[in-house]
């Protein structure tokens, strides 16, 4: 398509790659833009995107970064900027000999095919919110199909967190796992995604509270990614991005190991910075031990 505009990174080894093999979806002057900007980790990416509708032009910047951490060998986190920024993606993939990485670009990949440079269909959230959910359920699918003709990725699996731009100020979010979305205010920060781990099930029954969590070396079991079960259902929600607001898209190598509170205050220190917000983030990971792969996408309006 001549009018796509499609950024997507992937996390191999010690480097930013930006992957030269994509779908046909990607323009090939964008392809060639992209791998020549690899990087090593640590690399910020950021963009403005601008479109006009009934009621006006928009504007939106976006920004992000990923880093392999202090702790793992190589990044199996991917994420996906599309639809000239109306369309993110970042998804967090597991299993040995880098299939996690193969299952998170699996996914990126094939959502966008489903849903980049799609037209908004206005007034029909319904409609939109069940494309959303069915281009996830084909992420878990294609997963599972290329898992099924190559042995050594059997059992690979990724979470997935998307934010797809509706109309005006509204945006569909929808996810699978442990990656989150959030909601950046100027006085708060909300949570549009909830966990779907061992650890959140614990916390919805009443089994354990938050500090005897975080002594629960299970907590971070995933109950339910794409590429596992043979369906997966995604959760997704409706959410108004006003001016000065952002959405944050994060792996759990930044939730895990930087409380809600600090990353708030650090977005707010760094306001109008998208890409210093970023680097900021994956930093304070960095600092906190780096345990896993770390990456922050964020969209502000």
């Amino acid at each position: 398509m001549g009018s796509s505009s499609v950024i997507s990174v992937s996390m191999a080894g010690s480097h930013t790659v930006a992957r030269p093999v994509v779908p046909p979806y990607l323009d090939a002057d964008v392809v060639e833009r992209i791998a020549a900007h690899s990087a090593a980790d640590g690399q910020t990416f950021a963009g403005l995107s601008s479109h006009s509708e009934d009621s006006g032009r928009l504007i939106y910047r976006w920004a992000a970064e990923s880093d392999t951490g202090l702790a793992r060998a190589h990044n199996e986190d991917s994420w996906l900027v599309g639809s000239h920024g109306r369309l993110l993606v970042l998804a967090d993939g597991m299993g040995g000999y880098n299939a996690g990485e193969i299952a998170s670009q699996i996914a990126i990949n094939t959502i966008a095919s489903a849903l980049v440079d799609s037209e908004p269909e206005h007034g029909q959230v319904a409609v939109r919110s069940d494309r959303l959910s069915q281009a996830i359920a084909q992420a878990n699918l294609a997963i599972r199909s290329a898992a099924a003709r190559r042995p050594e990725c059997l059992g690979m699996g990724t979470t997935v967190v998307v934010a797809w731009h509706l109309v005006a100020n509204q945006w569909l979010v929808g996810h699978v796992g442990d990656s989150r979305a959030y909601l950046v205010k100027p006085d708060r920060l909300e949570r549009l995604t909830r966990d779907h781990s061992l650890g959140q099930a614990m916390l919805d029954s009443g089994a354990m509270t938050q500090r005897q969590l975080r002594a629960y070396p299970m907590r971070g079991v995933l109950t339910r990614a794409l590429g596992i079960e043979p369906s997966v259902q995604a959760d997704v929600c409706q959410v108004s991005l006003a001016p000065g607001e952002s959405l944050l898209m994060c792996s759990d190598g930044l939730s895990d190991l930087v409380a809600e509170s600090l990353i708030h205050r650090v977005l707010c220190l760094h306001r109008g910075a998208p890409a210093q917000q970023v680097g900021a983030l994956v930093d304070l990971a960095l600092q906190a031990g780096g345990l896993d792969n770390v990456t922050a996408l964020l969209i502000c309006a």
